[in-house]
């Protein structure tokens, strides 16, 4: 409840402070939607742009060999964003907060400071950007969640710097590089040591790091024919347009604990009258020494393709297969495979559509079929 009231306040102190911003003598606000709903000054000094959506599932897990199956209603994400601009152009902000799953949590807060031209010095957290399917919005997706591949190659939220272009918007050629603690976000109990009486007192989590132990993370692509390439059906149509990127995440190790993991992949994203297929491969090391960089022998492989078909505007069909393939030293390799098969009704676009797919999960030792997830979801947004 604590957390949820200063997200609340946070949220009315925003609107607070923009309202009386653009209602200083002389500069006029105005207030409207466009693809969200605005506040902002006529001279563009300061604005603030609201947006939300909602993501409620129903899902069914059978799983031979293991407890009966299990159906269950969640609110998989429900999220509110906050973002615009202060002082001019220059200094943009942004404010994310997730309620879903019965926790609030924030994702993402940051701001960002034009350097030089489209060179911006972004500090906060976010999004690492490792991976298009994982910067991807998880409203514009064409199936009803991510492979099996972002989980196993952990690109996950951050704290910490970078330097970037607009790469989340598909510019020709989009580049970011930056610095993360490289623990992400997700908060732990701390306990302190009485030394009198040998009780632990648990203080209040967190998520800052005990040891500094950064993680650099840098992306580079090329997007061409004006693609969209973070937002995986064709909604637009049109002729062939495709974009492909790379991304690399570098550990140092410099918290000595000898578990770096060092990661590469390649992704790409190709759109034409209403198809669309997209894709990557990755691997990821693992630390076997005491050097950081040395010691690093390759342990987990894994790619994932996927294709859709966009008709008559409105329904989607998507399939896609996922591989990772866990090489432990000494032990025998382990494939986990995904199949994944859905379709969509997108009734306006992205921002309020209803999906279903059908999940088979299998892993070594397995047969197709000992794993099935069924999922049905809507996406609705403003």
């Amino acid at each position: 409840m604590k957390l949820a009231s200063a997200v609340l306040a946070t949220v009315l102190t925003h609107i607070f402070i923009t309202a009386v911003a653009t209602a200083q003598p002389g500069a006029p606000g105005t207030a409207g939607y466009d693809k969200g709903f605005y506040l902002k000054g006529n001279d563009d000094r300061f604005a603030l742009e609201l947006t939300g959506r909602v993501q409620p599932f129903w899902t069914y897990t059978r799983a031979e060999g293991t407890s009966p199956s299990k159906t269950a209603f969640e609110l998989r994400r429900a999220r509110l964003t906050l973002e615009g601009n202060i002082f001019g152009k220059d200094l943009l902000y942004k404010l994310q907060t997730d309620f879903g799953k019965g926790a609030v949590q924030l994702r993402d807060f940051h701001f960002d400071v034009r350097l030089r031209g489209d060179t911006w010095l972004r500090v906060g957290q976010w999004k690492r950007p490792f991976s298009r399917q994982h910067i991807t919005s998880s409203g514009r997706l064409e199936l009803t969640d991510r492979s099996i591949i972002d989980k196993a190659f952990d690109a996950g939220r951050d704290i910490g710097v970078a330097l970037r272009n607009d790469y989340e918007k598909s510019p020709p050629i989009e580049w970011t590089v930056g610095v993360f603690n490289g623990t992400g976000i997700d908060p732990r109990q701390v306990g302190v040591l009485d030394p009198d009486t040998g009780e632990v007192a648990i203080t209040n989590p967190t998520d800052v790091p005990g040891t500094f132990q950064p993680t650099v993370v840098g992306r580079i692509g090329v997007n061409e024919g004006g693609i969209k390439g973070y937002s995986e059906a064709d909604l637009e149509g049109g002729p062939l347009r495709w974009a492909a990127g790379a991304s690399v995440s570098i550990d140092g190790d410099l918290d000595r604990r000898d578990d770096a993991r060092d990661k590469l992949e390649l992704d790409y994203i190709v759109k034409a009258h209403g198809f669309s297929s997209n894709g990557g491969v990755y691997a990821m090391t693992r630390q076997a020494g005491a050097k950081p960089f040395r010691d690093q022998e390759l342990g987990w492989l894994g790619m994932y393709a996927q294709a859709g078909y966009l008709v008559a505007s409105r329904w989607q069909v998507a399939g896609r297969y996922s591989l990772v393939n866990v090489h432990e030293d000494g032990e025998p390799d382990v494939n986990q495979q995904e199949l994944d098969l859905g379709v969509g009704y997108l009734r306006h676009g992205n921002d309020a559509k209803v999906q279903g797919a059908i999940r088979l999960l299998k892993s070594t030792g397995e047969d197709w079929g000992d794993t099935i997830l069924i999922e049905i979801s809507s996406n609705v947004g403003f």
